[in-house]
């Protein structure tokens, strides 16, 4: 069975920073990598919200990002389906496939 998840767009406001995360189920505190965005719904007003990411995900302040709603940790986070290869998330640097750096 294949699952949609809707993606919702979102302007970074910060770099992502440590943050401690309520887990719901168990009600444990747990640290986790967030950053915050202004949520633009479609049909309600720009809304701040924390952002779970992880640590290859690129976001930098200002640009646009694109979220998806963790059910588990009932929290938005950065959608993984989309990433930018940066030298800051990447080991080893860029090269074309003959060998030459990029």
């Amino acid at each position: 069975m294949n699952f949609i998840k809707q993606t919702t767009p979102a302007i970074a406001l910060n770099a992502p920073v440590m943050r401690t995360v309520l887990v719901p189920g168990t009600y444990e505190e747990a640290p986790h990598l967030a950053y915050d965005a202004e949520v633009q719904y479609v049909r309600k007003d720009p809304q701040v919200r924390m952002i779970l990411c992880s640590q290859l995900d690129h976001v930098e302040p200002g640009s646009h990002v694109m979220l998806t709603y963790h059910m588990g940790l009932r929290c938005y986070q950065h959608d993984h389906h989309v990433s930018v290869s940066t030298d800051d998330n990447c080991v080893g640097g860029f090269y074309y496939t003959n060998g030459t750096p990029a």
